[in-house]
């Protein structure tokens, strides 16, 4: 099965992609991973494929990556809506993943990049810190906000083909238990407690602490 994570930045991505890997492990159910294929904004982008010559002759592949027009193999389309005609022709299954706070989301990826020094450094984006923002941020924080509720909008239109659209909020927050059931009934896995507490219910998951703490950024 051909699974893809749509989403964008700080919306819980991570987790939910390993959460699907790990449910599929139980069940040995092998798929190729792809973390972020086409992230070339990020200090690796120099060995990200440029191409779709990776995927095309494999049946059982796991990919979570970004909507955004700066990221789509470049190489083996003319344009991002070429590539959008063979992501919904290829994939056997698409989440599309979003987050309710804006705020909250563009605070995070603010601070991580404001850490990463222009993308230079890794900002070790799931160790957990404590974001020492400033007043004088406000005025990038609201703009990132701005770019996420558009992102928010062209993520909304892929759920209307019939994709589940599901958020940060239920998953990791709320913990609701029909998101999820939906959610692996489309995927037809079976739940697996194991895998729930390491990648759901586990504290150590959420970045963004309260209070700094010695030791942690």
């Amino acid at each position: 099965m051909r699974i893809a994570i749509f989403c964008n930045g700080r919306s819980g991505s991570t987790s939910l992609f390993y959460l699907i890997n790990c449910l599929l492990t139980k069940e040995k159910k092998n798929h190729k991973l792809f973390f972020e294929p086409f992230n070339y904004l990020n200090i690796d982008k120099e060995s990200k494929p440029k191409t779709i010559e990776e995927f095309i002759n494999t049946n059982d592949v796991l990919v979570k990556t970004f909507i955004d027009r700066d990221n789509y193999p470049y190489e083996s389309f003319e344009c991002f809506e070429d590539y959008l005609v063979w992501v919904y022709s290829y994939f056997d299954k698409i989440i599309i993943l979003e987050r309710e706070d804006k705020r909250k989301q563009a605070e995070s990826l603010f601070y991580h990049l404001k850490l990463s020094k222009n993308r230079t450094i890794s900002p070790l984006w799931h160790k957990q810190k404590f974001y020492d923002l400033k007043k004088e941020d406000e005025e990038e924080i609201f703009g990132i906000s701005q770019h996420l509720e558009n992102e928010a909008e062209f993520l909304k239109n892929m759920s209307k083909r019939g994709y589940p659209l599901v958020t940060y909020e239920n998953l990791f927050i709320r913990k609701d238990k029909p998101t999820l059931d939906k959610l692996l009934e489309y995927l037809k896995i079976s739940n697996n407690q194991t895998c729930i507490d390491e990648w759901i219910n586990s504290p150590y998951k959420k970045v963004r602490i309260n209070q700094k703490i010695s030791g942690l950024i």
